[in-house]
């Protein structure tokens, strides 16, 4: 039976396959770590319909699933409609297809440590998010958190409602929403609801997710049902990430997503340096600024805010990898096979193209 999805809210976590070669994918026991998928998606995207999917049908793969309720009412309700009872994170619930859910209240981490305790039991982990919230933050958490060290970030994939799609943008006002930022930090981009829509309509909603972030994968369903290798083991944030795609749409928005390259093999102590200018000394000049005393945000007056980098470059002592979710980033040293060029890909709001050609002294792809 599909779940109506016109309130749906929370998070889950899906174990995916672990991939050959991905920075500290292999703990020092030699036990392989488990990969997660960060799952996100506005209010009635469908987020419910597509875990009562994973949780009840039998699709042979075995994942662990974190539902993170939120605030009261539906979302309150949800994890009774995926079969999961009000149970807390103490209390992990062995699915008949084999897959894991627990559901938590506030802190997910504490539900992830529980699982842990079940290794062997799952292959992946999901964790989706509620409707209103910032999966960057989620994804920050497998960077700074000791105690998740046999797990890391494989993507995330964030739900759109194709038949709202249209109508979210136009009652922002011209507003940066929250869809928006969720479709810029996403590898995966589920357009769902798609026996709504007709063809011209899915063409041009394409094309806005595009133009918001050309780097990610779209994938189109309907009631939520998808090919699950689509979302699990995509290695988004390992070396195996194919390089960005160089297509543009010209559509106002925003969110944009900006692509440099260079010829030049830079020092990785210099390419340090002018990540921490972008994301954290540009950052800090706002804060201090009469705007920021305003209570104005960077985005509402115009200021350039980075929500996702990634790339690979070519340092004198070998290639690096570097990803990034907001004013955090990671860098790390990969095999130079089959990468075609140097690149780094920034998606943000109000991405100033000369400031960034400035300060990284790159190129626009």
């Amino acid at each position: 039976m599909l779940v109506d999805d016109s309130d749906d809210e929370a998070p889950c976590l899906i174990p995916a396959e672990v991939p050959t070669l991905v920075s500290g994918s292999v703990a020092e026991d030699d036990t392989p770590n488990i990969p997660v998928t960060i799952i996100t998606g506005y209010l009635g995207a469908g987020k419910t319909s597509l875990l009562t999917y994973i949780l009840k049908e039998q699709h042979g793969k075995r994942i662990a699933v974190i539902v993170n309720e939120y605030g009261e009412g539906a979302a309150v309700e949800q994890p009774g409609a995926l079969g999961v009872g009000n149970e807390k994170y103490e209390e992990w619930l062995e699915m008949t297809n084999g897959c894991l859910c627990c559901a938590v209240k506030s802190n997910a981490v504490m539900a992830i440590e529980k699982l842990m305790e079940k290794s062997g039991k799952f292959d992946y982990v999901l964790i989706e998010t509620t409707g209103l919230a910032d999966p960057g933050n989620i994804g920050q958490t497998f960077w700074v958190d000791e105690g998740l060290s046999k797990l890391y970030l494989d993507g995330i994939v964030t739900l759109c409602d194709a038949y709202n799609f249209n109508k979210t943008f136009q009652e922002a006002g011209g507003k940066v929403t929250e869809c928006e930022r969720q479709i810029a930090l996403a590898d995966v981009v589920i357009l769902n609801k798609l026996d709504l829509i007709n063809d011209t309509i899915k063409d041009n909603i394409s094309k806005k997710i595009q133009s918001i972030n050309s780097s990610c994968d779209i994938q189109y369903t309907s009631y939520s049902r998808i090919d699950l290798d689509t979302i699990l083991g995509i290695q988004a944030y390992s070396s195996a990430a194919p390089p960005p795609s160089t297509i543009e749409h010209n559509i106002s928005s925003s969110i944009s997503t900006v692509t440099m390259t260079t010829d030049i093999i830079m020092k990785r102590g210099d390419i340090e340096s002018a990540l921490e200018t972008l994301l954290w000394e540009d950052l800090d000049s706002f804060s201090n600024s009469d705007n920021k005393k305003e209570s104005h945000s960077m985005e509402d007056t115009g200021g350039m805010n980075i929500l996702r980098l990634k790339g690979k470059l070519q340092t004198p002592d070998g290639w690096i990898m570097i990803q990034g979710v907001r004013d955090m980033f990671d860098i790390t040293e990969i095999k130079g096979d089959n990468i075609p060029y140097q690149h780094l890909v920034f998606i943000g709001v109000h991405l100033d193209r000369v400031r960034l050609c400035d300060v990284t002294k790159m190129r626009v792809r």
